[in-house]
C-alpha cells in the first residue's frame, strides 16, 4: 500500500503523520510545538546566511528523522505533502493565494513541487491558501476539501463552521467555495480572559457543571442579541454584583463571544450548516448553536481530526497523474 508523510505545519504547532494513500489510514503520528512562527524566529536568529528554504528543509529533515527514530520506521525518500502556514510569508516559501471560487475537489489549489535533493531527501508538495477580496486563509481550505471528501450524498451547498483561534465560516455553492468570514473569537477570548480588566472577574474551571452551562447559554443569548462592545463589561458586573461566580463568569464570557460569532447564522434558514469541530470547542459550539435554535449537521470529530489528511489526498490525487508524472516513484 502506497504511503506518504502528511505535514500539517501551523503557526504554533507541527504534526507529521504517516498515511496510507488509498484509505487515509494513519500508521504513525508525531507532534510537537515547533510551529512556523518559532521556526521563523529561529531562522532570523540562527540562519547564518543560508536561504530560508534550506533552513526550513533542514528543520523538516530533522523532525522526520526524529519521527523515524522514535517510531522505529524507515521514512527515507518518502513524499511529504505539506499544508498550513508553511506556504506563508514566514514559511518555507511564500506561495500566492488561490482566488475564489475554489473547487472543493482540489483542482484549483495553488501548489509547488520540490524534488528530492541531497540536503533534503524527500520530494515535497507544498499547498497554498485562498483569498477573497478582504480575507485570507491558509490550512482551512485543505480541511474543507477533506471534510467534503468524507461527506456522503453532499449536494454541493452549505455553510461550514470551523471553530478555532480564528474561526472560519465558509460558504460552498455548487461544489465551489464562494466566500468566507474570519472571526477572531478564540484570540479575543484569550485577551479578555487574561489581559483585560475582565481577567479579574473570571477563573478557569474545567469540570462539568450545570451552572457553567447555564452561564454559557446566558452569554450566548446576550452575545447574539447585543452589540458585543456593549455587553462585554457585563462580565465584570456579573462578578462585582455577585450574580455569577468567577468560574461561572468564565463560561459566560466564552458564551458572549461565541454567541456573537454565531448570530449571523440565524438568518441562514435555507442552507445546511455543517459544524466541523473537535476537542474542547466541540461541546461549546454544539450548545451554542442549540441555544440559538440552529440545527447544524454535526460532523463526527474523527472526520474533523482527519480532514487535513483527506484534503491533502484529494489534492494529491488530482495531480498525481499529470503530464509530468512528477509524483510517480515518490511513495
Amino acid at each position: 500500500m502506497m504511503r506518504f508523510l502528511s505535514c500539517d505545519w501551523g503557526t504554533s504547532s507541527f504534526r507529521l503523520r504517516l498515511v496510507n494513500l488509498e484509505d487515509a489510514g494513519i500508521k504513525e503520528e508525531y507532534t510537537n510545538e515547533i510551529g512556523i512562527q518559532t521556526t521563523y524566529h529561529s531562522f532570523i536568529e540562527n540562519g547564518n546566511g543560508v536561504s530560508r528554504e534550506s533552513f526550513y528543509f533542514g528543520v523538516l529533515r530533522d523532525e522526520i528523522k526524529s519521527m523515524g527514530e522514535s517510531l522505529n520506521v524507515n521514512l527515507d525518500d518518502m513524499l511529504v505533502v505539506c499544508s498550513g502556514m508553511a506556504s506563508s510569508s514566514i514559511g518555507i516559501k511564500e506561495l500566492p493565494y488561490a482566488n475564489l471560487p475554489l473547487d472543493t475537489l482540489g483542482t484549483s489549489m495553488n501548489l509547488e513541487y520540490f524534488a528530492s535533493s541531497e540536503a533534503f531527501n524527500h520530494p515535497l508538495l507544498l499547498l497554498s491558501g485562498v483569498k477573497s477580496d478582504d480575507n485570507v486563509m491558509r490550512g482551512e481550505e485543505t480541511q474543507l476539501i477533506g471534510v467534503v471528501r468524507q461527506l456522503e450524498n453532499f449536494d454541493g451547498n452549505g455553510i461550514f463552521i470551523l471553530p478555532g483561534t480564528h474561526s472560519k465560516h465558509i460558504w460552498v455553492n455548487n461544489n465551489q467555495m464562494t466566500g468566507f468570514k474570519t472571526y477572531m473569537t478564540g484570540e479575543v477570548f484569550q485577551l479578555m480572559a487574561n489581559k483585560s480588566i475582565l481577567s479579574k472577574s473570571v477563573t478557569f474551571n474545567s469540570s462539568e457543571n450545570d451552572k457553567f452551562k447555564t452561564a454559557f447559554a446566558e452569554g450566548i443569548k446576550a452575545g447574539a442579541e447585543n452589540a458585543l462592545l456593549s455587553v462585554l463589561f457585563k462580565t465584570r458586573t456579573n462578578e462585582l454584583f455577585g450574580r455569577l461566580s468567577k468560574e461561572e463568569n468564565f463560561h459566560y464570557l466564552s458564551g458572549l463571544l461565541i454567541g456573537n460569532e454565531l448570530t449571523n447564522l440565524v438568518q441562514e434558514k435555507e442552507v445546511n450548516i455543517y459544524l466541523c469541530s473537535e476537542g474542547k470547542l466541540h461541546p461549546n459550539y454544539v450548545l451554542g448553536m442549540e441555544t440559538l435554535g440552529l440545527k447544524p449537521k454535526v460532523l463526527p470529530t474523527k472526520w474533523v481530526s482527519q480532514s487535513v489528511i483527506h484534503g491533502q489526498i484529494q489534492v494529491l490525487n488530482q495531480h498525481i497523474n499529470n503530464e509530468k508524472n512528477i509524483f510517480l516513484g515518490s511513495f
